[in-house]
């Protein structure tokens, strides 16, 4: 099977044959800082035994640091890999033990670093080569005997910063490879836990989603069924009344659908806005009418002559969700206002007398699938999409939506429209015969 456009497939982070425990190039900076300052100390000190401390053993030291000095600065900005810094490492390294001489705690320091170095920076694939070119250099030091060029200076001092220097660059490794694979283990817990949130947001939306369309669908299988049988001996008012329902039952089950549906097409793009002018308060008297029943009052106050722009679907499914909300969640009254906060913008208030919404909870409602009481608890239909689809319809259209306090209590939902202007404005009917 493979996956549609609308599903993501989970990917968690792991070592795979083909990758390195630490990914070079998210170190690359910082190591080859550390790899230049570390050569760079060397051929400091090592210049000072060959200078000052009569040393000649020092100055292939020397001069080897300083070629990793400049191939480390290089690197910095350059390369994908850690097989071409690696090798010279190794190269120079064993040249140098092999000139220069290098007491056996020096030898065992090196092939620690190249066996922690090869280890962590490089995928299986290419470790057994370098593993083995670095053992060739091995063998070839220790066949010489360390010995390189002779002197009967005591040079005990000299290897013994040498032998501290590559150890503390194993260190400095394992270090770094301990940190990347934390890393990648909290990557990999926070991945699981999004994972087992998808799970329940996924659960707990399919038995809302269950839930609400088993209501319109049993109350239109009914009534019809009724219908059906009995339409005969029913009076025509009970038989309008069973049609009405059905209808009603009907424009439900249609809005739950759009409002499931439409999500995804805004995210992916796919959705398309017809901008026109529209008067906000026909669409306003239409979505209540449809929305609020008689046990609802329901107040609105806009100017006839508001028109902005908008794509009157949208603009009624914001409205619908704004008043369903309202009507569910809020007290027995719901006021329509409007007003023009922002030169150009016109802003719709859509409001209730309940109790508001706790601070806590002011953002959480506008994500997916959120409701102020969940599960089996829940005493209102919804399937907690009513929110988040008005604030991204709105945003589209280029406004925005956002919750404010009502005074003196109550909620309020505001979100902006853009109007049309005087020279824009195309007269309606009602102007011309007004004269306007």
């Amino acid at each position: 099977m493979h996956p549609s456009e609308h599903e993501r497939v989970l990917v968690i982070p792991h070592l795979s044959a083909g990758r390195s425990p630490i990914e070079y190039g998210a170190i690359r900076r910082s190591a080859n800082q550390v790899r230049a300052a570390t050569a760079a100390l060397i051929a400091l000190v090592s210049t000072g035994f060959a200078v000052f401390g009569s040393a000649p053993y020092a100055i292939p030291y020397a001069i080897g640091a300083t070629i990793v000095t400049i191939d480390a600065l290089y690197r910095q900005n350059h390369g994908d890999s850690a097989t071409a810094p690696l090798l010279i490492d190794i190269t120079v390294i064993g040249a140098t033990m092999v000139v220069g001489g290098a007491s056996p705690s020096v030898q065992v320091a090196a092939l620690a670093y190249a066996i922690v170095a090869i280890s962590v920076l490089l995928p299986p694939r290419q470790t057994g080569v370098l593993m083995l070119y670095t053992l060739v250099w091995a063998s070839t030091v220790m066949a010489m005997g360390g010995s390189g060029l002779h002197t009967f200076a005591d040079r005990g001092a000299f290897d013994g910063f040498l032998t501290i220097v590559m150890l503390a660059d194993v260190a400095a490794l394992m270090a770094g490879a301990t940190r990347n694979l934390l890393a990648v283990q909290d990557r990999q817990q926070e991945l699981l836990e999004q994972e087992r949130r998808t799970v329940e947001v996924k659960n707990e939306f399919v038995s809302m989603v269950s839930h609400e369309l088993r209501t319109p669908i049993t109350g239109i299988s009914g009534f019809a069924e009724t219908l059906l049988e009995h339409w005969r001996d029913l009076p025509p008012s009970e038989i309008d009344e069973f049609l009405a329902i059905l209808r009603g039952e009907a424009d439900h089950l249609g809005n739950l659908v759009e409002d499931i549906l439409v999500i995804p097409r805004l995210e992916a793009g796919q959705l398309r806005f017809h901008l026109e002018q529209v008067t906000v308060a026909d669409v306003a008297a239409t979505v209540a009418e449809m929305v609020l029943d008689s046990s609802t009052t329901v107040e609105i106050d806009l100017p006839v002559y508001v028109t902005v722009w908008s794509d009157p679907a949208r603009l009624r499914q914001i409205l619908r969700n704004l008043m369903e909300n309202a009507r569910k969640y809020g007290g027995n009254e719901v006021f329509v206002s409007g007003e023009e906060r922002r030169e150009g913008t016109y802003t719709v208030i859509v409001a209730d007398d309940g109790p508001g919404i706790a601070e806590a909870d002011r953002e959480r409602i506008f994500e997916h699938f959120e409701q102020l009481s969940k599960g089996d608890a829940r005493l209102e239909q919804g399937v907690g999409l009513g929110l988040p689809i008005a604030r991204k319809l709105a945003r589209a259209m280029g406004g925005d939506l956002w919750y404010e306090d009502r005074f003196p209590v109550g909620a309020a939902f505001c979100f902006t429209l853009d109007l049309v202007k005087e020279t824009e404005r195309v007269p309606s009917p009602m102007d011309a015969a007004t004269g306007m």
